[in-house]
Parts: C-alpha cells; structure tokens; sequence
C-alpha cells in the first residue's frame, strides 16, 4: 500500500512538473502580432511524434553554502547598535575584530556595578566584625551569668552544710548553758537561804542570789525562744532566700543564653544576607564584563567574512548589516565559511520533491560560472518547508543540498546563485512530444493536430512522465503524429472537428 501511495505521488509530481513547464510555454511564448492566414504554417511548427527515452529531471534554482560553517551571533542583552564591522568578502586570520557593537550604554553599567559591588564588600566585612564582637560579648555575658549562678550554688551549699549546722550548735551551746546556770542559782539559793537563816549572811546578798536565780531562768527561756525563732522563721527565710537565689541565677542564664542566641542568630542572618546581596552584584558584575568583552567579535580561526544578511531569508537582505545597524541578542551576524568545501541549496516545489531522493546525480549551474557546470549528489532533503512569505503564503518549497567536490572553485562564495538539475529516473520506448506542444485547459491536456486542408483540430492527451523539455504521452497520440508547437492562430482551430478521430 505504501509503494502504491508513493508511486501516485511520484506521477502526481510528474505531472504537475510537465503542468508548469507547459502552462510557463504557453504565458512566455511569443504570439504573432496580428492575424495570419492558415496557409502561413511552416515546417517548423510540426512535430513528428516518434518513440524515445527521457531522462527525468526536477529543475531549480537556489544558492551556494559552505558545508562547514562557523557561526558568530550578538552575544549583548536587548538591542545595540554596530559602530564597527569588517568589510563583507574579507579574509581574515584568528584574532581579527569583525563586529564591534556600541558599548557606551554597558560600560555605564558597568561602572555603577563596580561601587556596587564595593559597597556589598564593604557592607560584609563591617556585618562579619559585628558578628564577631556579638560572639565575643555573648560568651562573656554567658561566662558572668554561669559564675553568678555557681556561686549562688556554692552559696545555698554553704549555709546548709555550714551556717544552719553552726547556727544550731550556737543556739544549743546557749540552751545548755542557760540550763546548766539556772541549776547553779538554785543550788546557790538554796545555800544562802540557809546562810541567811543562820545569820551568816546578809539578805542583801540573799536577795543577789534569787535576782541570779530569776535572771538564769529568764536566760535560760530566752534561749529557746531563740532555738525556736531560727527554726520557725529564720531558717525557712533564709532557705528561701538562698534557694531564690539559685534560681534566679539559674533564669538569668537562660535569659542571657536565649538573647545571645537571638543577637547571634540576628547577626549571622544579616551576614548571609550581605553576602548574598554581594554574590549577586559580583554575579551582575560579571554579566556585564561578559557583555562587555561581547561587544567585541573576533574570528576565532581564519575564514571569508559573509554576512548573515546575505545568505539568510529573503526580507533580511533588504536590512544589511552595516554601521548603525542595530541588532538583537542572538541575532546571527557573521558566517566563516569554509570555502573548500560548497554546496548547493536548491528550493524545490513540494510537488515535485517525492520525485528526488538521497543519491541522485545532479548537475549545477552556478550564474557566476554559467559554462563550467559541476555534478554533485543529493545528500540531505529539508523535513520542513518554506513559505512563499507575505507575497506567496500558498508556496511551499523544501531546501535539497547537493555537495559538490572539494576544492572545485576557490573562487566561489556563498550566497550565489545557480540552477540545478536533479536527475530523478529515466523512461525508455515511449511517445514524447516537446512541452511547448502541449496546452493544458483545466484539467484536460491537449495537443493541436492537423485537420482538413490547413486547419488544425484539438486533441486530447493523457501525461506521463515530463523531463525538462519533453512529455511523454501515455494516451492521445500515434507514432508519427504531427503534433503542432505553438498556439493555433486566428482562424486555424476547427471547432467542428471530432477531438477524438485520432484517438
């Protein structure tokens, strides 16, 4: 099924080629000025019909390319102008300048970015010092806030290890001694009440003994009150005091932890926020050198210099680069090619492009070279078409490159034009009459035979192949048939006659 589609399109092309050589004949052929008599007819007008073999060519025109090509495009953001390009032709070594494009506007740029970027240093440095000295006083203030709460520690351990314990041995060293006083003043009262009684003693001295009786007692309850007082109230405010101590110690270093951490996490944040601002502006420091250094585009090995403008489409030729010109990013500008080894582009109608395969012979005919044509072989054939553009929207044509032989005409450059012939089989044993010999009406082809005395009659045809000047005629005609090769004149053409006699 595949072959058959191929093969009906392969006629199709054929025919259509024949179609257009026919219908150019026929618009580009010239007419007699005026009426002629029908006995004006000259030998020169017939053709004999006869059996031959055809050669099947598809015909077109294109342009030479480089096979190999180094490719230099704008490099600089937006748009600029060019204040600098090589002279279209030249030859130039590696190194040479080709385009240098206005760098007023980049090197503006780029000297702000320059402060800028000194500024973000700066900037850096002064946060990373501050940062330094937040590390310096959070570890100090945190070493103060650990003493302090160490010694409110060592503090609280002292007075439950030593000063309770002393304190209670005091109290209870008075408690005994009290105790041990107000047996005294008993047992001395008792013997002076006896003393007294015997007269050995004056009651003045008596009454010395009860007053030391009573002020021992008084001692003695004053010394567990006191006993009692410490352990009631003195003890526990104290605890209290030396436990509160630790632990507001304790919440002062957590408070000082905690803002040591928010200054440090506050200051290491505005560190990474000054170094990101500088990588950016030393990253946009750099774009721009690159976008300097851009501006200038120089060969990176030896070539022919070849605008981009003249080998590319055909509304960009109209706009060549030149001073002022201005150009886009990525906007292509200067072609090295390489002039040893060319091929040709050929445009070929979509129609006739089933007809041409990788391989085929051709022959090229370069404008520039019109006597010395060169054969090549089809080597690729464009996936995509081109379009006629605004003035053709309906025209569709696929590029077919034929390489030619290396090193065939130093001479040649890019760009120029030439005709191709791609040879795209070959018929044997058939009918063929000129092109020019055939009018196509619609869809009908005919061919103009004699009639009765010098009239002439029309007379339908069937197509086959076509080469470049002949068509074979599947349907139609006889060997020998005259067939005439021109428009029938003014009062030449036989309406009345049967178009399907000869048939």
């Amino acid at each position: 099924m595949a072959d058959k589609k191929t093969n009906r399109r392969w006629w199709i092309g054929a025919a259509v080629a024949a179609a257009i050589a026919i219908l150019a004949w026929s618009i580009f052929s010239p007419g007699p000025a005026g009426a002629a008599s029908v006995s004006g007819q000259a030998p020169e007008d017939w053709y004999a019909v006869e059996r031959q073999s055809l050669d099947l060519t598809v015909v077109a025109t294109g342009e030479l390319e480089s096979r190999e090509r180094i490719e230099l495009k704008c490099q600089v953001n937006g748009r600029t102008a060019i204040s600098y390009i090589i002279d279209e032709g030249s030859k130039v070594e590696e190194g040479d300048i080709l385009v240098q494009l206005d760098d007023q506007d980049i090197s503006n740029r780029l000297e702000s970015q320059q402060l800028d970027v000194e500024n973000a240093r700066l900037s850096l440095t002064t946060a990373e010092r501050e940062l330094e000295i937040q590390r310096n006083e959070a570890e100090s203030s945190q070493k103060d806030a650990e003493v302090k709460l160490d010694s409110a520690r060592l503090e609280l351990a002292k007075w439950e290890q030593g000063d309770v314990p002393t304190k209670l041995r005091e109290l209870q060293l008075n408690l005994d001694k009290a105790q041990r006083k107000v047996v005294r003043t008993e047992r001395d009262l008792e013997l002076s009440t006896q003393l007294y009684e015997q007269k050995f003693i004056s009651l003045n001295e008596k009454e010395d003994d009860e007053i030391a009786e009573i002020e021992a007692k008084e001692a003695l309850e004053t010394s567990k009150l006191a006993i009692d007082i410490y352990k009631q109230y003195d003890f526990v405010k104290q605890k209290q005091e030396k436990e509160t101590a630790v632990e507001q110690a304790q919440a002062n270093l957590q408070r000082v932890i905690a803002k040591n951490e928010s200054n440090l996490a506050r200051h290491e944040s505005d560190v990474r926020s000054k170094k990101r601002t500088l990588e950016l502006r030393e990253k946009a420091l750099t774009e721009t050198q690159e976008q300097l250094e851009n501006t200038i585009i120089k060969a990176p090995s030896p070539g022919l210099v070849v605008y981009a403008t003249s080998i590319g489409p055909e509304w960009r030729r109209g706009d060549p680069l030149s001073v002022g010109r201005e150009v886009r990013n990525n906007e292509s500008l200067i072609y090295l090619p390489d002039i040893t080894q060319m091929a040709a582009v050929l445009k070929v109608h979509e129609a006739l492009l089933p007809q041409v395969t990788v391989g085929q012979r051709a022959i090229i005919r370069i404008d520039a070279r019109p006597n010395s044509p060169v054969e090549g072989q089809v080597t690729t054939i464009g996936v995509t078409a081109d379009s006629g553009g605004w003035l053709n929207p309906d025209l569709r044509e696929y590029k077919v490159r034929i390489d030619l032989p290396d090193g065939f005409d130093l001479s040649l450059k890019p760009a120029m034009r030439l005709s191709g012939e791609i040879f795209t089989g070959r018929v044997e044993d058939v009918l063929a009459v000129p092109v020019q010999a055939v009018n196509v009406i619609g869809d009908q082809a005919y061919v103009y035979l004699p009639a009765s005395g010098s009239r002439i009659r029309q007379q339908p045809v069937t197509m086959g192949k076509a080469s470049e000047t002949m068509v074979e005629i599947v349907e139609g005609l006889n060997e020998n048939d005259r067939v005439l090769l021109r428009k029938p004149r003014p009062g030449e053409l036989d309406k009345s006659a049967d178009t399907t006699d000869d048939a």
